[in-house]
């Protein structure tokens, strides 16, 4: 699950031969800044030394069951104090989402079930409650995994990132972020700081769903999101994507182009669904084999667009 990504307040763990869990937590230096430009003096000072986090629903369990190792004396960086990472801005035609916004403010909040349903239907499907408090929106995305729920909806709803540097901020679309499993853009002296969402405009409708071995607080087997703009009675726009199905979340562009201009008649869905599953090359692990993946992702996709017919009518 998600969460790695001034008053500088300093403190070590627990000495290495303390061990919580499986591995020992290695000396920390810890910092909370309170402001944006806190936040880029000490990356700027402590550079790949560092280590940017919010909720920690990740940072700590890798170090614990040994996926992540660091040298002691790594600076912790906790964006969690600075109060411009931690809202949902209301812009006219987007949503601005702090990196630092956890995933029940995002759950609960009003304005995001009403301009982008799809991220909130995702969202209801995360984790368990105790983790939704704490994970945040920077997190999931940061954290680069093929699974992470939040990107689906995003790569769909044509979301993009603010990448934040030494020289300023840049623009980088969603679909553009991932490079490979737990792999981005960011690159060292660079932090994620907002998600920028297009809202959700008359005409059009998006979907989430996905399948996991149980109903709750599980990793994707395959997750899906769809979203259609409809002209009449025709499908003017799609976009269609999907987590869990290949190295980075991904979108289906030749399913995505047969939809448009077409009715979104029963055997048209249906051919839609199969060009999304034939577009995907999803792996054979442990939770599902690679045949069951793409079944299931056909059944999702096909699930989803009747999920925003049905809101649309």
């Amino acid at each position: 699950m998600p969460d790695t990504y001034g008053n500088n307040t300093m403190m070590t763990t627990r000495p290495a031969n303390n061990f919580i869990g499986s591995r020992a937590m290695p000396e920390l230096v810890y910092n909370a800044p309170e402001t944006m430009q806190d936040l880029m003096d000490l990356i700027s000072t402590h550079g790949p030394f560092a280590k940017i986090v919010a909720g920690c629903t990740d940072f700590i369990p890798s170090i614990r069951t040994g996926r992540w190792r660091f040298d002691p004396g790594l600076n912790l960086i906790d964006i969690s104090k600075i109060k411009a990472l931690n809202r949902i801005e209301n812009k006219e035609d987007i949503l601005k989402i702090g990196a630092g916004v956890t995933l029940t403010q995002i759950l609960t909040s009003p304005v995001v079930r009403a301009s982008c349903p799809v991220l909130t239907q995702a969202v209801e499907q995360m984790a368990s409650l105790q983790v939704r408090n704490t994970a945040t929106m920077g997190g999931n995305l940061c954290m680069a995994s093929p699974a992470a729920d939040t990107a689906p909806p995003l790569l769909v709803s044509d979301a993009w990132v603010l990448i934040q540097d030494a020289q300023g901020s840049t623009s980088v679309p969603v679909v553009d972020f991932f490079t490979g499993p737990g792999q981005s853009i960011l690159t060292p002296g660079q932090v994620l700081t907002h998600i920028c969402i297009p809202k959700i405009k008359a005409k059009e409708s998006a979907g989430f769903r996905k399948i996991g071995t149980r109903t709750a607080v599980i990793i994707s087997i395959v997750s899906a999101a769809v979203k259609i703009r409809m002209d009449g009675d025709l499908c003017e726009t799609a976009r269609i994507a999907f987590g869990s199905v290949a190295p980075t979340p991904v979108r289906v562009a030749a399913a995505e182009q047969f939809l448009a201009g077409k009715p979104l008649e029963k055997r048209v869905i249906e051919k839609c669904a199969g060009m999304a599953a034939d577009e995907i090359s999803p792996i054979t692990d442990l939770r599902a084999s690679a045949v069951y993946r793409k079944d299931v992702a056909e059944t999702l996709v096909k699930r989803c667009i009747m999920d925003c017919l049905e809101a649309l009518t």
